[in-house]
């Protein structure tokens, strides 16, 4: 059998090292490590067999997986994992167990953990606790997912109610003022409608990848006919505030699809020609105009009123800011803007005109 090199350099490096004799009996080569003195005070004679396991009971179960390795001849190693033991003094010391082979003979390196144990204790322990909080953070947002969703659905029903009823109130009114009236009411139930469903589509970003959505090119909506019909709903409430409104397109254009989702393409207009109403002063103008750039539509809606603050306008497109004038707002419609043009991989802004007054645009890729 050829000696054994370099044993005493293992043990001052706090590895203690095993020959395999036979199944489940080794022997100690050299002097073993100060640390296996401490756990086992009566250190067994050069050449006299153990049992590991009589000394770490931990290694039961793993010299059955090493004695199938060292079977393999497959080379390399194999690794026991972390345990600890406790000196006859109460110490803690901590362990892991390597079987190799080397020269013909089958050995097991029993090394002590220090500092670099440690650290990857407290690693793991850090990972599990993150991963607990990630658990509970999981399972609140499913929690408020829940209650949103109920309160939602608590809001809806009656509103749809009064829809119903002031649809059918519009049939059968006699009067041009009692269908002003109604025309009015179904305006404002349509508005709260709207952002019932923006708050849900904030909810359903803010908990998603925020990712690009790219809709369907065989359902891509004309932008030039969304525009219209949104502006033909607002036509009530553009007359109260006596306002006038156009669209504007390009000579010759008659269609103009864009990459995006109808209802949510209607939705955006509705939240920007509702935001240039309400800063047009009466008798004032409202246009949306269309241009080409590029592969892309831009759309501008323009309004008459004082501008945009210059210390809020660059987070104007950010949740719950407003401008400083528009009283019982909520500061979400312009943010449900920008995500929904950024989710169709579009841009969208805001600039003073040079006349007075805000453009608000916003480009989309044409299909």
């Amino acid at each position: 059998m050829n000696p054994l090199p370099y044993p005493e350099l293992l043990a001052g490096l706090g590895i203690l090292l095993l020959r395999r004799q036979g199944a489940r009996t080794f022997t100690i080569p050299g002097t073993p490590p100060d640390w296996f003195r401490a756990l086992q005070p009566a250190t067994p004679a050069p050449g006299e067999p153990i049992e590991p396991p009589t000394i770490f009971p931990f290694l039961d179960h793993f010299l059955q997986d090493a004695e199938a390795f060292w079977a393999g001849r497959g080379g390399g190693e194999l690794r026991s994992g972390f345990w600890t033991e406790e000196t006859p003094d109460g110490t803690e010391l901590h362990f892991e167990a390597i079987a190799c082979s080397a020269d013909d003979s089958d050995f097991l390196l029993v090394r002590r953990l220090t500092t670099s144990f440690e650290r990857m204790q407290h690693a793991f322990q850090k990972g599990r606790e993150l991963s607990l909080t990630h658990e509970r953070l999981v399972t609140e947002i499913g929690k408020k997912d829940i209650l949103l969703h109920c309160i939602i659905h608590d809001i809806s029903g009656p509103l749809q109610g009064m829809v119903g009823a002031l649809e059918i109130a519009e049939r059968e009114m006699q009067t041009a003022q009692g269908k002003r009236l109604v025309k009015l009411g179904l305006l404002a139930g349509n508005q709260q409608s709207n952002m019932i469903h923006d708050l849900l589509d904030i909810f359903r970003f803010e908990v998603s990848t925020g990712d690009v959505i790219a809709p369907d090119p065989a359902t891509t909506p004309d932008i030039l006919s969304c525009a219209g019909e949104v502006l033909a709903m607002l036509q009530p409430a553009l007359a109260v505030r006596g306002l006038k409104a156009k669209v504007l397109a390009p000579a010759g254009t008659a269609a103009v699809s864009v990459i995006a989702e109808k209802s949510r393409l209607e939705r955006v207009f509705y939240n920007l020609l509702q935001n240039a109403m309400r800063h047009s002063p009466r008798g004032g103008n409202v246009t949306i105009s269309l241009s080409d750039e590029a592969g892309f539509v831009r759309t501008a809606i323009d309004d008459d009123g004082p501008g945009i603050p210059p210390e809020v306008a660059p987070q104007l497109f950010q949740k719950f800011v407003r401008d400083g004038n528009s009283r019982g707002k909520a500061g979400l419609g312009l943010f449900f803007c920008r995500i929904t043009v950024e989710q169709w991989g579009g841009t969208i802004g805001c600039e003073p005109r040079p006349h007075g007054g805000t453009r608000f645009w916003f480009r989309l890729k044409k299909v």
